[in-house]
């Protein structure tokens, strides 16, 4: 694919311009601050610090995007593939897996290849799938970088303005917040690792062989990597998403990644599963199996995304617009199986505009 600089040359020299530009706004700063740092007098211990302060934040000044891409690529090229856990070759790392568990030691007669043939057209099948899910995890990862990028860019030539505020003392926290915010977009692909861990034992759990030993016909070894299917899958698209918001979550504000991993896959799950039943029932009632089938897959995609980005559950659009009344699980009229009325009532609005 075609690098962020090929892809937008214009606005990284608009970035450019915007930041020499500020440089003399926060110059004009750094003599702000010093007055009002001399009119509230000073010793010669004070002063000495106040220098040290101005020659660092000068450094910033000039050094912040050149440091902030530097450290962008050490973290892009080392962190998932020094890991081996880069959710793209997700089904390498399922076959990996496979190849370690099979290896016992022991040598394999005849006779155990051909008892395992389901096995192995289930591994086939789930590496195929897994295969697909890593181009989409690709996918979302380049563009993930084209934000990261667009964000930082944006960052770094707005940051001339906040480094002069660090200057002066009463506004110094907004100037180390902002810092702090552009640490933390520069650390997702750590949000990436994290998740990445996560996938790692989904695949340890489809690769585990021991229900082998207890049913020979393999059927609960292909539950057991239908279910892991579902879940890695689930897992990659969402958390490829949502793992670098709780990064930076983590870095500005101290929040467990963990657990703000796990509590908004939960919620992630719940929405998505209620969103892909209502809009495979909403499609059901056209009789066409592919449009119920790419109804709930698309439902699926969209709920999994927005959730995961913690604005709802997008996948509600297409149960909005079938003009069906929206039913709880109870069947109450009036009740959004989403919890996403808003998107309902806009719709319904912008149809008695047109109609």
């Amino acid at each position: 694919m075609a690098t962020f600089e090929q892809i937008f040359p214009t606005f990284l020299q608009k970035c450019a311009e915007l930041h020499a530009l500020l440089r003399v706004v926060a110059f004009m700063l750094f003599i702000v601050g010093t007055i009002t740092f001399v009119m509230h007098g000073f010793s010669p211990k004070t002063m000495m610090l106040h220098l040290v302060r101005l020659l660092i934040l000068t450094a910033l000044l000039v050094l912040l995007p050149e440091w902030g891409n530097r450290i962008q690529e050490l973290l892009q090229e080392s962190i998932l593939s020094g890991l081996g856990v880069d959710p793209a070759a997700v089904d390498v790392q399922y076959k990996a897996l496979l190849i370690v568990k099979r290896d016992t030691g022991a040598e394999r007669s005849w006779w155990d290849i051909l008892s395992d043939l389901d096995g192995f057209a289930i591994e086939k099948l789930v590496t195929g799938a897994l295969w697909m899910v890593g181009g989409f995890a690709s996918f979302l990862l380049f563009w993930a970088y084209v934000f990261q990028k667009v964000i930082l860019y944006l960052g770094y030539a707005l940051s001339p303005l906040l480094i002069g505020l660090m200057a002066i003392h009463p506004l110094r926290s907004v100037g180390s917040r902002y810092l702090l915010n552009l640490i933390g977009v520069l650390l997702w692909p750590l949000g990436w690792a994290v998740a990445a861990v996560v996938t790692q034992g989904i695949l340890d759990f489809m690769t585990d062989p021991s229900l082998k030993f207890f049913d020979s016909t393999g059927t609960f070894y292909g539950l057991q990597n239908t279910i892991g299917l579902a879940l890695v899958a689930f897992w990659i698209v969402f958390s490829t998403v949502s793992a670098p918001l709780v990064i930076q979550k983590v870095f500005t504000s101290g929040a467990l990644a963990g657990s703000q991993l796990v509590a908004g896959a939960f919620s992630g799950a719940l929405q998505t599963a209620a969103t892909t039943a209502g809009a495979g029932a909403v499609a059901a009632a056209t009789g066409i199996p592919l449009v119920t089938a790419g109804a709930a897959g698309m439902a699926a995609v969209l709920s999994t995304l927005s959730t995961a980005a913690g604005h709802g559950s997008a996948g509600a659009i297409i149960i909005a617009g079938s003009g069906l009344p929206p039913r709880s699980a109870r069947g109450r009229p009036g009740d959004d199986i989403t919890g996403d009325k808003a998107v309902r009532e806009l719709i319904a609005k912008d149809r008695r505009q047109y109609y």
